[in-house]
């Protein structure tokens, strides 16, 4: 009978068998070790030889391999320890302070990333790394195909989420994905955003939705997220289910408002489940020890990202806690996937002098902002307060400018019943025009501040730096502009967007 090892003991095996083939004749024990692990394949002597190989051999790896572990030359491997799932370094510093380190929670399996965009008529191929067994896709229109590589050509325009998984008999197991945007030449230059959102805790969450909806940006998807479980007077643990029921009523009455004569159905976004829970901070305070979770909306920033073209790429916007992208960011590094040409993010949170004060966002996962921060990704911080509340509905005088349809009047009831005070800030529509004013090269940010996001020990602080930054502050925003545009968008007269000049 054939054994069926887990996860951890596959990662285990592919490494081993890595440093046998770059350590020819001086592994000799090792050898000896692998056959006892291969032909014993109880966990007891596998994890015997696991131990006695992590001492024999570990010390040998080359730098290259803890240098993707995020370990300095002057930290050491003593030991691998592995679990059911998942694979623990625990490394030695030149402090005598030991610390143990995620590695993976998994072999990776996963769709090679397309270097260019896909057009209909044209043939696009799809790769995967890793060996699993007979490789399964689903080309997301209805065709099936099997095999490390793949060819395929779609005739109509659109989003398709491409799956591979490993197929025996009729068990199917994902194992990755891919969100492609199918083009004409036309729409080669669109932006392409993923929407993130705790729908349900407030009420700029639906007019973000609605705009984005309406707009002609491409929104490949829309991301559900916590807004802290600890907030028992706000759903508690039920949150998450509560805001992805949000976005499905606000897609339902964006249907009943005729977005499908704006929006193809081939256009229109799927909903992805996403983190329950904040992240929890490692103890060794390192962001790269992280623990990541994965979920469905976790894996949709990284199918768009294997989807994307380098010279277009996705625009993440979380308008909630950071968790899923920052999960999306841990996860990615254990696959080797370089986010840096693929996705750009706009996070809509934090007060004027630190991530967690004065903002709802902030407080409910701090840690997530801080890993975001660290990853090297583009991330534009759109402040909550002040910089988002500036855009606010003034009850007096706009209430009438919503349309008079299923969505518009959703949009005025909530307002009205969320707060009797004649203004309420609409924080997170900026972050979708700030797309459109980007893509248009236009004058809507008017204060920006090269920074770094501090850790905890420096209480999450912004720190303006003068050197060359990948994290933008954005204090001041032409609010009056961007919240014309809203309600221009939402009225059917998006605003066009022509290529970039």
């Amino acid at each position: 009978m054939k054994k069926i090892m887990n996860k951890a003991e596959i990662f285990l095996d592919e490494m081993i068998e890595g440093i046998l083939t770059t350590h020819p004749g001086d592994l000799t024990v090792g050898r000896v070790l692998r056959r006892i692990a291969l032909q014993y394949p109880g966990r007891f002597f596998r994890r015997k030889a696991t131990v006695m190989l992590a001492f024999g051999l570990i010390f040998g790896l080359p730098a290259g391999f803890a240098a993707a572990q995020g370990l300095t030359t002057n930290e050491t491997f003593t030991a691998l320890v592995i679990g059911q799932d998942s694979v623990y370094a625990n490394a030695l510093h030149g402090n005598g302070y030991a610390s143990k380190s995620w590695v993976s929670n998994a072999p990776v399996e996963v769709i090679v990333p397309l270097e260019g965009p896909v057009l209909t008529g044209k043939p696009v191929t799809f790769k995967l790394n890793g060996n699993p067994s007979n490789p399964h896709w689903e080309l997301g229109d209805g065709t099936t195909a099997y095999g490390k590589s793949v060819s395929h050509t779609y005739q109509e325009p659109g989003f398709y989420r491409i799956v591979m998984g490993s197929k025996e008999g009729d068990t199917f197991k994902e194992l990755s994905s891919a969100i492609v945007r199918v083009h004409t030449p036309e729409t080669l230059h669109l932006p392409q955003v993923l929407l993130d959102t705790d729908a349900r805790n407030e009420i700029d969450d639906q007019h973000y939705i609605g705009y984005g909806l309406f707009s002609n940006m491409d929104v490949l998807g829309i991301n559900s997220v916590h807004h802290g479980p600890h907030r028992t007077d706000r759903g508690g643990d039920a949150q998450e289910q509560m805001n992805y029921g949000e976005i499905i009523h606000i897609l339902a009455l964006s249907r009943q408002s005729d977005l499908l004569m704006h929006r193809t159905e081939n256009l229109m976004p799927q909903v992805f489940h996403g983190s329950k829970a904040p992240l929890q901070a490692p103890s060794s305070g390192n962001w790269q020890d992280t623990r990541p979770v994965k979920s469905e909306a976790s894996e949709a920033i990284l199918a768009a990202a294997r989807g994307a073209s380098p010279d277009n790429p996705v625009w993440v916007l979380p308008v909630g806690p950071c968790t899923n992208i920052a999960n999306a960011i841990l996860l990615a590094r254990e696959e080797g996937l370089d986010l840096k040409s693929r996705i750009k993010i706009i996070w809509l949170g934090g007060g004027p002098e630190q991530v967690n004060v004065r903002s709802f966002n902030g407080e409910n996962d701090p840690w997530s902002v801080y890993v975001t921060g660290q990853s090297g990704i583009e991330f534009w911080i759109l402040l909550e307060n002040p910089t988002g509340a500036s855009l606010a509905l003034d009850k007096r005088t706009d209430l009438g400018l919503y349309p008079k349809n299923k969505l518009g009047d959703y949009l005025v009831a909530i307002s009205n019943i969320w707060s009797t005070q004649p203004k309420k800030a609409l924080y997170d529509v900026a972050v979708v025009s700030m797309v459109v004013g980007k893509h248009l090269g236009l004058d809507w940010l008017t204060s920006v501040e090269p920074s770094s996001v501090q850790g905890p020990d420096q209480e999450y602080r912004w720190q303006k730096v003068e050197s060359s930054t990948d994290v933008y502050i954005i204090r001041e925003i032409d609010a009056e502009a961007m919240k014309a545009d809203f309600f221009n968008t939402l009225n059917g007269k998006p605003t066009e967007l022509p290529p970039m000049r």
